[in-house]
């Protein structure tokens, strides 16, 4: 009778592909956090960053500088590498949407003159996937890539004002402290979950989301959703600036702007 055990190489085959998968998860950790210091991090700082040893820190960064997802900054510090710039193109240039609204975007830049944002939801996160910058000396610090809370921002809340009941459950419960409560961002920021709610409501039913200085000091914002062809949200621009410049009265005066720039992307990607 044949021996139906399994050979050395076929029982390492699971253990190997553990191992494998634990080191790209560090990569990935090491990775992340140098996205959060463009200026680099020296050895022991991403050791401390990642919670991995520093020799395991060291092994890791020798790999991905071989694989050009890492530099040396100089002074003995490690940032991201262009390898890095090529992949994220890479991503970007597959998304449709970030396409088709791009021509909206600038038009709606050059009309209002603030910086203008293209976001979609990723959990309780919004990612920025396109920005236009205003043409204006003081700008926002944001860029393409980062990301912000769903719940205080106004990209967030157009997104999450025509999502399903349960996705708001989730992106609520999951953004909520132990004491229910929503992180408060600045002393404007809606920290009540019900409040918030009602928020959403409202925003829905306008078809516009306002960012009343609630979650970056000093930065207001007025955002609308981008329908495709079958009706689904798939992500919302917005347009910020600060207080000083999108008064209240301001931000009234955009809402049309941005609700017909939400409209005519929308358009652009087949929704009627």
């Amino acid at each position: 009778m044949a021996d139906s055990s399994p050979t050395p190489a076929a029982a390492s085959a699971p253990a190997r592909a553990t191992g494998e998968t634990k080191a790209l998860v560090k990569a990935v950790a090491a990775l992340d956090a140098l996205l959060e210091r463009p200026d680099g991090l020296a050895l022991a700082e991403l050791a401390r960053a990642t919670g991995l040893s520093k020799p395991t820190t060291h092994r890791l960064l020798a790999g991905l500088l071989d694989a050009g997802l890492v530099r040396s900054a100089g002074d003995g510090r490690y940032a991201l590498g262009s390898r890095c710039l090529v992949l994220g193109a890479g991503f970007l240039a597959g998304i449709d949407l970030r396409r088709e609204a791009l021509p909206t975007l600038h038009e709606l830049a050059a009309e209002t003159g603030e910086t203008c944002h293209l976001g979609v939801l990723s959990g309780t996160e919004v990612v920025y996937i396109e920005k236009v910058d205003s043409r204006h000396a003081i700008r926002m610090h944001s860029r393409v890539g980062a990301t912000a809370p769903a719940v205080s921002t106004g990209l967030g809340r157009a997104l999450l004002s025509r999502a399903d009941a349960d996705v708001v459950d989730a992106v609520l419960a999951a953004a909520a402290g132990p004491d229910g409560l929503l992180p408060q961002r600045t002393p404007q920021t809606i920290t009540d979950p019900a409040a918030l709610r009602a928020l959403l409501a409202a925003a829905r039913e306008e078809g516009v989301a306002i960012d009343d200085v609630q979650n970056e000091p000093g930065i207001r914002c007025v955002a609308a959703p981008i329908l495709d062809h079958a009706g689904v949200t798939v992500a919302a621009l917005s347009v910020s600036g600060p207080e000083t410049r999108i008064t209240p009265a301001e931000a009234q005066r955009l809402i049309p702007l941005v609700r017909e720039a939400a409209r005519t992307a929308s358009r652009r990607l087949g929704h009627a």
